[in-house]
């Protein structure tokens, strides 16, 4: 039995599909690697998969990935050679079974077949890094006020610049039903309140009473913030529509160490 093997067209597809995993892989892994770099490592690996066909020794396959992983990451240190490979494993899988299944489902040319899964794995790491870095911005908060303690979950926005507009102190948002407790009935005659005016949260404008309490710790060991008199406004709803958390901090609140939140 004899098959027609078409070396140019091989080797354009293996080019590209190389090129397509590599660049995944620098951009999972985060390393600085240039694309001429990535180009140089497609070529690498799609020239010892043409030698090994050629040979007609398989095995020769899987040492082309591994001199392209190689020269890719040549001169990092061993553990960012070691975490590359291992990424790039991990990218060959996931782009080989979705381009198997792309193939499969709508019989696509190769070609396009492997652009279009490049860009679905993408677009599922995209989601996932934005997944981390929402949950690594979610922190464990406790709140003291009249010797009264309770624990809430906040979100770290940067976005948040929200201010009480006669003093300029910053202000960390909190739902009302999370401190209604810990405030108790009657905090307004106790403590007093403020009026702080927002445009945000699905309204237009509108506005949100403050509350200065005695104590807030951020985190916990030596990262920890500790702001002493935080100004708190109260929102009559939710910050989070999945229920994530319950505050929604102001930047200058997450500062690591002792700070006087009143000032």
């Amino acid at each position: 039995m004899y098959y027609e093997f078409y070396i140019d067209q091989f080797f354009v597809e293996h080019l590209l599909t190389g090129y397509l995993l590599m660049r995944l892989t620098v951009k999972i892994s985060r390393a600085d690697i240039s694309w001429k770099r990535v180009l140089a490592g497609s070529f690498v690996n799609t020239v010892t998969m043409m030698l090994a066909i050629c040979a007609g020794v398989s095995w020769w396959y899987f040492s082309g990935l591994l001199l392209a992983g190689a020269f890719l990451f040549a001169g990092k240190t061993w553990k960012n050679l070691i975490n590359g490979m291992i990424s790039l494993l991990l990218v060959t899988i996931c782009f080989g079974g979705m381009l198997e299944a792309i193939l499969g489902l709508w019989g696509l040319p190769p070609v396009l077949g492997a652009i279009f899964a490049a860009v679905l794995v993408e677009a599922a790491n995209t989601y996932r890094e934005k997944q981390r870095l929402q949950m690594e911005r979610i922190v464990e908060i406790k709140l003291t006020f009249l010797e009264k303690t309770a624990s809430v979950c906040g979100m770290i926005d940067t976005g948040n610049q929200l201010t009480e507009p006669l003093t300029g102190r910053p202000v960390s948002i909190v739902e009302e039903t999370a401190v209604k407790a810990l405030l108790g009935d009657g905090w307004e005659a106790r403590r007093g309140f403020y009026l702080i005016p927002y445009h945000s949260l699905g309204k237009d404008k509108g506005w949100m009473k403050g509350v200065l309490i005695d104590q807030m710790v951020v985190g916990k060991g030596e990262r920890a913030a500790v702001i002493l008199k935080p100004l708190l406004a109260l929102y009559n709803g939710e910050v989070s529509t999945g229920k994530q958390y319950q505050m929604i901090l102001h930047p200058q609140h997450a500062a690591p160490g002792k700070i006087e939140g009143g000032e």
